[in-house]
């Protein structure tokens, strides 16, 4: 269902809805309470503070998907592919079958691992050469790797985009502050110009906070994602290209 990326957005969206909602709700009366005032439940002044929300939500969406796939990836080791018994050499007819077991498993869903596996054992049976081979698992790693930032790169400028939108809140509350700089001597004035002062500096606190959450889950994803190939290349070099019949 999260394989789509509009999909994605939209449940955030509703979840931001949501909780906009229920921000709103607590905040209306005549004296509302500091805390769902500060997190935006005044409108329109709680836009910005929304569009954080939406920002913050859709990314960790996105973390928890990329998350999932790296999950699943781990899977491919349960399959136990390769030989693990020790002492176990291969040789050029049982890389044959080996990628033809590959084959067989990629009918039903393709993993980093298989692909990689079949990829060695095209390689080794055209060269011959363990150096070769590893040289391409290498190379290989490095793409998958790649492919797996770029996925990322999307959840990167959400993390960027958020303090920025905070800032933007920020600037607006002042510059209205200042349009009411003019009734500051009545205390009808004052008060509009300290609510629009709040509503700048909570549109910046809010969003600094989320944004925290957000790039904590993104360096987490980024070390689940790097121990995954890490130990792709490790099971693939330990048992396969050492146990090449030389």
């Amino acid at each position: 269902m999260l394989n789509n990326r509009a999909t994605r957005f939209f449940i955030s969206f509703m979840i931001t809805a949501v909780w906009m909602g229920i921000i709103i709700v607590a905040a209306s009366g005549e004296q509302p309470p500091r805390i769902p005032v500060m997190l935006g439940g005044i409108m329109p002044e709680g836009l910005i503070q929304g569009f954080t929300y939406l920002l913050f939500v859709f990314g960790m969406i996105e973390i928890y998907w990329l998350n999932s796939r790296a999950s699943r990836e781990k899977d491919a080791f349960s399959l136990h592919l390769l030989p693990e018994k020790e002492n176990w050499v291969l040789s050029v007819e049982d890389i044959n079958q080996l990628k033809l077991n590959v084959q067989q498993v990629e009918r039903s869903g393709r993993f980093y691992l298989t692909d990689l596996v079949k990829k060695c054992c095209t390689k080794y049976r055209l060269s011959k050469s363990s150096s070769e081979v590893l040289g391409l698992t290498d190379a290989q790693i490095r793409i998958y790797q790649s492919e797996m930032e770029s996925e990322q790169s999307f959840i990167r400028y959400v993390a960027w985009a958020i303090p920025s939108v905070g800032f933007i809140g920020t600037v607006i509350g002042i510059a209205a502050s200042l349009g009411y700089t003019k009734d500051a001597s009545t205390p009808e004035g004052i008060e509009k110009v300290t609510s629009m002062l709040a509503v700048a500096f909570d549109t910046t606190l809010v969003a600094l906070i989320l944004s925290i959450f957000l790039m904590y889950a993104v360096h987490h994803l980024q070390r689940k994602q790097d121990a995954l190939f890490l130990r792709i290349n490790d099971y693939v070099i330990e048992n396969l290209i050492n146990r090449f019949y030389k």
